[in-house]
């Protein structure tokens, strides 16, 4: 059983500072921490429904590298099949 949670929510501002690239034959976002900052570790972020092109999955994926100081990968694991944007705008009731 879902909650009301479950289909709520919106699209965060802000602009990725990350790039897309391509690995072991998968589209990926990938960010990293601040230039002249080493490289601690890495994070992978399975992305939700909405898939790895989301905005706020790229700007979370943005602060756990500032912040963590390591390099994060978001995959597109969903083959293209991610669910549009256009479907959290009409559930929460926005045009």
């Amino acid at each position: 059983m879902s909650c009301p949670d479950c289909f709520s929510g919106h699209v965060h501002d802000g602009h990725p500072a990350g790039k897309e690239i391509e690995i072991h034959g998968l589209k990926a976002y990938v960010t990293e921490p601040p230039e002249g900052t080493p490289v601690k570790g890495l994070i992978v972020i399975v992305p939700d429904a909405f898939g790895w092109a989301m905005p706020n999955v790229r700007l979370v994926a943005d602060v756990y590298a500032k912040r963590c100081g390591c390099r994060v990968y978001v995959p597109e694991f969903m083959d293209g099949k991610a669910l549009k944007l256009e479907l959290l705008m009409t559930v929460n009731g926005h045009s």
